[in-house]
């Protein structure tokens, strides 16, 4: 099968055809899904929520000890290259910006001093399915289980994400929903809200689910409008 796309991948400072953007077998986000990535949209060029998107990127960076030295200012300015290159600053579109530890010798503890992999793919965002969403709301069922070792960090691991939208999948649905015993935490790609037309309620980060940027901005927005914010645990019902 031929993946290539003709786009413009950013990969370790250099800017390659999608079909030449490789890494080696040895890079530890390949051989481990060590590292982290954030996807961001944008809106004919003007990327929703940048800076508190790389803030999260070098938070999780520091607790997962990469050692990030690119500045957010150097990481932002390679997206929006990006986007340009492949002529993407009009109209929708999404921006993946990948970081992984680097490239090791194969052992599960990273040698010291490794120099982390870059990668940034831009590509056009088709909005019909996500407009039919926003008017229609999606399916969603509740989850058999709940792994994610540390679940404040966007990490590339995914796989109890990918499994658990396997299962809605199978399920007819489109979203699934981890739980903790009797108490929501939150989507595979989502997080969750629960209103009674007064007042949000949200599980709260404590109880292990991802700090959201979306979840961050809607509560903001949410309280500026005088809409109570209950961050609590919320109940299967």
């Amino acid at each position: 099968m031929d993946f290539r796309s003709n786009n413009i991948i950013f990969l370790n400072g250099k800017f390659l055809p999608d079909d030449r953007a490789m890494v080696s077998i040895f890079d530890r986000g390949f051989m481990y899904g060590d590292g982290l990535f954030e996807t961001v949209r944008s809106y004919d060029g003007t990327i929703f929520a940048l800076d508190l998107h790389l803030e999260r990127l070098v938070g999780s960076a520091k607790i997962i000890g990469i050692s990030l030295r690119q500045s957010k200012k150097y990481l932002s300015n390679i997206i929006h290259n990006t986007l340009k290159i492949n002529g993407l600053t009009t109209g929708n579109a999404y921006v993946k910006l990948i970081i992984t530890r680097g490239l090791d010798c194969g052992r599960i503890i990273p040698s010291k001093s490794l120099k982390p992999t870059i990668a940034i793919v831009a590509r056009p965002l088709d909005v019909k399915k996500i407009k039919h969403y926003q008017q229609k709301g999606m399916g969603a069922v509740f989850l058999s289980n709940k792994i994610r070792s540390i679940p404040q960090v966007k990490s590339l691991n995914l796989l109890a994400n990918i499994t658990g939208l396997i299962e809605a999948n199978q399920r007819s649905m489109q979203e699934g929903i981890f739980t903790n015993g009797n108490k929501i935490l939150e989507g595979a790609i989502t997080n969750i809200f629960i209103s009674d037309g007064k007042s949000l309620k949200t599980p709260p980060i404590k109880d292990g689910i991802l700090a959201g940027v979306t979840r961050r901005l809607v509560i903001e927005l949410a309280k500026k409008q005088g809409i109570k914010i209950k961050k609590r645990a919320a109940e299967k019902f």
